[in-house]
């Protein structure tokens, strides 16, 4: 399986940073709030599907996970 969660931990810092150096130049307002706007929506689905598994996919407690 891909590395969603990494991938997402990527995508996130760097548009966090890109939004760090809008504002404080404070150029291209539009742009400034369409980015925080997604950033925002992909968090909040992130948040409220992270924890979900679906229980096909669990190990028992006792068998090592060697994926």
């Amino acid at each position: 399986m891909p590395g969603y969660r990494m991938m997402y931990y990527t995508l996130c810092a760097g548009v966090s940073a890109v939004l760090d150096d809008m504002q404080e130049r404070g150029e291209f307002p539009g742009v400034y709030y369409r980015l925080e706007a997604l950033f925002q929506e992909a968090e909040n689905i992130y948040i409220e599907t992270a924890d979900v598994i679906r229980l096909e996919d669990r190990l028992p407690a006792d068998e090592p996970n060697e994926g």
